[in-house]
C-alpha cells in the first residue's frame, strides 16, 4: 500500500513489476505534501550506500531540502511523489523523486532535486535492468491523462539514466527527448600533489596565476580560506559571504546568468542540505577570497568519490584585475591532488574559457517529456518531433 505523508487516506499504488535472476522488483509510491518528505531517511540512507559513487549527491536531504525551501515555491506545488522500487526482502533498491509543477494550467511531475549539476535517480548496478523495466512501467501507470512526465536537466552518461529512458520509450510512443547544452567536464586532474606541481611548472599561465596572488597581497590584506564541511555560524556565514559576491558578479547584468544564493529561499536550501547531507558525508569544498577583510571570490564545490561538481566559481568585478577565478581553481586542482578526485564536473557555459581549465565537452543536457496517455498526448507527441515545434518548445522548455 502507499503512504501518503500527512494524511491518512492512502492512495492507489503505481506498480512494476519486473524478474531477473529471480528476483522480483515491485514499485511502491510514497506522497508528500506542502513541501514534506515522506519519513524514509533511514531506508535511503541504507540504499545509498550500495549505489555509485555518482549516485551518491542524491540523498535523502538533497531533495527533502529543494522541496522544503525551493520545490514549495511559485509554480511548484510542494506536492512530491517517491517511487521506491523494492526487492523480495523489502529493501529498496531504486529511487525516483518527482515533484509537482503547474505551467500554464499543465500539471508536470518532474524529476525532483536541484537543477545543478544535474538530476538523476537511485538504481542500485547489479538490479539494474529489473529496476529500471519496473519503474518505467510504475511511473506509465501513474500518469493520468492531464499530467505529463519530465526529466530535466538530464544526461544519458550512466546506464541506469540511459537505461529507464529507453524503457520508457519502450513501452510508449509519447517519449520526446530536448537536447539543451553539453556538460562540459575536465578529465586531466592531476593525481598527486606531485604531478600537481609538474602541472603548474609546465604551464605558463599557470604560473602567472601565482603572481596574481602575489600582486593582490601587495596591493591589500589578502587571504583566502578553505571551508571543508562547515557548521553552524561558519556555514551560515560563508553561505551570506557567497551571496555577497554574487551580487557583485557579472550575473548581475546578464540575463542568461542563474544565481545559486542571490534568494532568501536558495540560502536556506544550501544550508540545509549542507548541514544535513554534504557536511556530515564529507561532501563539501568551499574556498573564499577576502581583500582589506571584504568577501572578493568564492569556489563552492561538493565531491562524490572520486567526482567533484563545480556548483559556482564567482568574483567581484571590482578585483577583475586579480584573476580571482583562477586563483581559486589552482586551489581546488591542488585539493583534488591530494584526496583522489579523477575528474572535474564544471557545468555547462561558456567552453572557450573552462576548456583553459582543461574542460571538454561531456554528455548532452537534455529535458525528456513523456506526453499524457490517450488521443491529446499522441497528437502532442507528434507535433513536438516536427522540427519547428521542436525547437520552440526546446527554447521555452
Amino acid at each position: 500500500m502507499a503512504v501518503a505523508a500527512h494524511n491518512d487516506t492512502p492512495r492507489t499504488p503505481a506498480r512494476g513489476i519486473a524478474t531477473s535472476k529471480s528476483r522480483l522488483i515491485t514499485v511502491e509510491v510514497l506522497e508528500g505534501h506542502g513541501g514534506v518528505m515522506p519519513d524514509i531517511g533511514r531506508e535511503w540512507v541504507d540504499c545509498l550506500q550500495a549505489a555509485p559513487e555518482h549516485e551518491q549527491l542524491f540523498g535523502y536531504h538533497w531533495i527533502a531540502g529543494w522541496l522544503q525551501h525551493l520545490g514549495n515555491d511559485g509554480d511548484w506545488t510542494g506536492d512530491i511523489r517517491v517511487l521506491l522500487a523494492r526487492n523480495l526482502d523489502r529493501r529498496i533498491v531504486g529511487i525516483v523523486p518527482l515533484v509537482k509543477r503547474r505551467f500554464h494550467g499543465i500539471a508536470f511531475w518532474a524529476l525532483a532535486g536541484y537543477y545543478q549539476p544535474h538530476r538523476g535517480i537511485v538504481c542500485l548496478p547489479e538490479v539494474r535492468e529489473a529496476v529500471c523495466a519496473a519503474l518505467a512501467q510504475a511511473l506509465l501507470d501513474m500518469q493520468q491523462w492531464n499530467e505529463v512526465l519530465r526529466f530535466g536537466p538530464y544526461d544519458t552518461v550512466f546506464p541506469e539514466r540511459l537505461l529507464i529512458v529507453k524503457e520508457l520509450a519502450r513501452r510508449c510512443r509519447r517519449v520526446v527527448r530536448f537536447d539543451q547544452e553539453r556538460t562540459i567536464v575536465a578529465r586531466n586532474v592531476p593525481s598527486s600533489p606531485e604531478e600537481y606541481q609538474e602541472m603548474i611548472r609546465d604551464h605558463t599561465s599557470m604560473k602567472r596565476v601565482l603572481s596574481y596572488e602575489r600582486r593582490m597581497q601587495r596591493e591589500g590584506k589578502a587571504s583566502i580560506r578553505h571551508h571543508q564541511n562547515p557548521t553552524g555560524d561558519d556555514l551560515r556565514g560563508m553561505i551570506e559571504d557567497c551571496a555577497t559576491i554574487e551580487a557583485r558578479s557579472w550575473l548581475t547584468e546578464s540575463a542568461e546568468g542563474r544565481p545559486r544564493f542571490a534568494s532568501p529561499q536558495s540560502r536556506r536550501f544550501w544550508e540545509h542540505v549542507c548541514a544535513h547531507q554534504l557536511g556530515p558525508q564529507g561532501q563539501l569544498n568551499v574556498w573564499l577570497a577576502y581583500f582589506d577583510g571584504e568577501p572578493v571570490a568564492f569556489r563552492f564545490t561538493i565531491t562524490t568519490g572520486t567526482i567533484r561538481y563545480m556548483i559556482a566559481n564567482q568574483y567581484d568585478q571590482r578585483y577583475e584585475r586579480f584573476r580571482l577565478g583562477w586563483i581559486l581553481y589552482l586551489r581546488d586542482l591542488e585539493d583534488c591532488a591530494r584526496h583522489g578526485v579523477h575528474t572535474m564536473d564544471m557545468g555547462t557555459g561558456d567552453l572557450r574559457y573552462k576548456s583553459r581549465w582543461g574542460g571538454a565537452e561531456g554528455a548532452m543536457n537534455q529535458v525528456i517529456v513523456v506526453w499524457p496517455p490517450g488521443p491529446l498526448g499522441y497528437l502532442g507527441a507528434g507535433l513536438a518531433r516536427f522540427a519547428p515545434v521542436h525547437r520552440r518548445i526546446r527554447r521555452r522548455i
